[in-house]
């Protein structure tokens, strides 16, 4: 299968070089094309116009140690280990990663899904695997194919304004819900997402989901924060629409389920 799962990178690769649209629906998963038109409009942009403006290049895979093919079901992931370049800057500074490609088979046809990085900081330990060629780390979720193939979103409509939440979430499993369009899991972590299908300047609707989550011995008490910002534009200054913190005491957070509008607070 590594031969097929090459020839479908390479094939994705060249369609993104030529700017082919029409090649890069042939050989890309329906799934990924959703998310990625999704993605591009709800951040008030062109598509497919936008899909060839990024400044990151795709990496050749010459060079790179093919790790090993995992294969699960309609799912599968190739892992490569080397020094991607991605044209960002000197090459002489790129440092060994691992290249992770993933598949999804649609009625019985291999697609591309997507491309990851994973960044190990030089940890010994993965490069003596590597080198020994024990392949015991590839059980982590980050190179494992996903259980089953993603659904295939709705597609969003032009946002009025452009959205991102940002959540913390310590001692907690909270699932987000933004306008019946956009979801967030998290649990025991903080990040921050770009909204699907954005938000609207007149009335938003959020629903939380919370259940508590294996909390750190000793550690700081249960925190709950989210926010959720909007601008115009992706190059704007964005203003703060709508922010939930839980109490300073730890105290249990329940879920909930309330509504916003697109102005600053």
């Amino acid at each position: 299968m590594q031969r097929t799962f090459e020839g479908l990178y390479s094939a994705w690769r060249d369609a993104m070089t030529r700017k082919d649209f029409a090649g890069w629906q042939q050989v890309t998963a329906t799934s990924r094309q959703r998310r990625v038109r999704n993605e591009i409009i709800s951040q008030r942009m062109r598509f497919p116009e936008a899909l060839f403006a990024s400044s990151v290049a795709a990496p050749e895979l010459r060079g790179l140690i093919c790790v090993d093919t995992l294969v699960r079901g309609e799912t599968a992931s190739v892992v490569y280990f080397g020094r991607a370049d991605f044209g960002l800057g000197d090459p002489t500074a790129v440092r060994d990663n691992f290249v992770v490609l993933r598949f999804i088979k649609e009625f019985g046809i291999w697609k591309f899904d997507n491309l990851r990085v994973v960044k190990f900081g030089d940890d010994p330990e993965i490069l003596a695997k590597v080198s020994n060629r024990d392949r015991s780390f590839l059980d982590a979720p980050e190179f494992q194919p996903a259980p089953v193939p993603p659904p295939v979103m709705g597609e969003v409509s032009l946002p009025e304004l452009v959205g991102e939440i940002w959540v913390t979430a310590s001692g907690y499993e909270v699932k987000i819900t933004v306008n019946g369009q956009h979801q967030t899991a998290i649990a025991n972590d903080s990040g921050r997402e770009l909204i699907l299908g954005g938000l609207s300047k007149a009335m938003n609707r959020i629903k939380v989901e919370v259940k508590p989550a294996e909390a750190e011995a000793g550690g700081p008490p249960r925190h709950l924060e989210i926010g959720i910002y909007g601008a115009a534009r992706p190059d704007e200054a964005a203003q703060r629409f709508y922010h939930f913190r839980s109490a300073a005491d730890g105290g249990p957070v329940a879920g909930f389920e309330t509504t916003f509008t697109g102005a600053a607070r």
